[in-house]
């Protein structure tokens, strides 16, 4: 029996330090506390969400948060239009979202204020707001993602027992698609669990058949997050279900919570391989505001894609990354920072990145910024 407790919280909406370069999200928000779908890799099982131990049995809601959100953006003098990423730690379209529908209306409030979003669900009752999606869509900028890592009926039930089953949710990708062409929609591949959805044939099935739905993206990553409380409810279930490759798994996370280096890099590869197979795209195309941040968000969008790549590919990529993500970060364009010669004081950005970032900037009359 799942309990449902309206709670009041004091804040709605999380500004990040670093704008997420996966999802391309400065804010992040959840309608509700706990997650009825009670997938046994979720990471918010994990203490840094100081969620609680029973969190699929008991589901707070949100009070209020469509009011709370509309206050904080109508209010705020400084918080700039920029991507707001729902249901980071939660699913905003389990069941509790048919009765309350908070989703729906922190979606009106996003509408309103010409937010872009970017929500991530294994529901298709996410069909429901395809409306308000599609007005977002058609302001500012909206992507939904669908999590799908198997098809295989068994292996569902034992990682997803309660959400929707991945054929609705592939046909959830068809249909948007199809109805409305400017929402970004695809797969996100992510937890690929070792030693469960890592066979070649489950890895090229996701693709093969994202593909084949009309999705835009397939975002992919290899491993799941393993640490304290979730790890010991994951070795658990896995124990129960699959004694036989317990040892192995575990040894695979012999170094820490995330997978053995080795095995990430190959999986990573081969997926990276199968996504120019396919020819789908294997990252989002982001929101580009229209002030002063426009040159910074496409140069950022330049150098983390390239870092990204660098990174499954084995090379260098951590300074192209944090120069990327320092300069989305800029208060001011980075076009006026060029002319005034000032582009080394950026954090990370050496001549080399200057050398790559040149086109976006000569085509600019630098002399224009100049005061």
């Amino acid at each position: 029996m799942v309990k449902y407790i309206l709670k009041q919280y004091k804040t709605i909406l999380n500004k990040l330090k670093y704008i997420d370069s996966w999802f391309w999200c400065r804010y992040t928000l959840n309608p509700y506390v706990g997650c009825y779908h009670a997938c046994i890799y979720c990471d918010a099982r994990s203490k840094k969400y100081y969620l609680h131990p029973d969190f699929e049995k008991t589901i707070y809601v949100k009070k209020n948060a469509p009011i709370m959100l509309d206050k904080r953006l109508s209010r705020a003098r400084t918080l700039l239009s920029d991507v707001v990423a729902i249901g980071g730690v939660t699913d905003s379209y389990q069941p509790a979202e048919k009765k309350f529908k908070n989703t729906r209306n922190i979606l009106k409030v996003l509408s309103k204020h010409k937010f872009p979003v970017i929500l991530s669900t294994k529901s298709d009752l996410v069909l429901r707001d395809l409306d308000i999606f599609s007005n977002i869509a058609e302001t500012t900028w909206c992507t939904i993602g669908f999590t799908i890592t198997t098809f295989n009926e068994d292996l569902v039930k034992f990682l997803e027992p309660r959400a929707s089953p991945p054929e609705k949710r592939l046909e959830a990708i068809t249909q948007i698609k199809k109805e409305y062409p400017k929402i970004q929609v695809g797969t996100n591949f992510i937890p690929i669990i070792p030693l469960l959805e890592d066979s070649p044939e489950n890895m090229e099935e996701i693709v093969r058949r994202t593909k084949e739905a009309g999705a835009d993206f397939i975002l992919f990553g290899a491993g799941m997050t393993l640490r304290d409380a979730q790890a010991k409810f994951f070795l658990e279930k896995l124990q129960q279900a699959f004694p036989n490759l317990l040892e192995e798994f575990k040894s695979l996370y012999r170094t820490g919570t995330q997978a053995w280096p080795s095995w990430t890099s190959r999986i990573n590869k081969h997926v990276f391989q199968l996504c120019k197979k396919y020819n789908i795209g294997f990252r989002l195309k982001r929101f580009i505001p229209h002030d002063f941040r426009k040159e910074n968000y496409k140069i950022a969008q330049h150098l983390l894609n390239k870092a990204y790549i660098n990174q499954i590919l084995g090379k260098s990529w951590k300074k192209m990354h944090w120069a990327g993500m320092n300069i989305q970060n800029l208060k001011e364009s980075i076009i006026v920072i060029a002319a005034r010669n000032g582009l080394k004081a950026i954090k990370n950005v050496t001549d080399d990145i200057i050398t790559e970032i040149k086109p976006f900037l000569k085509t600019r009359d630098l002399t224009q910024f100049l005061t």
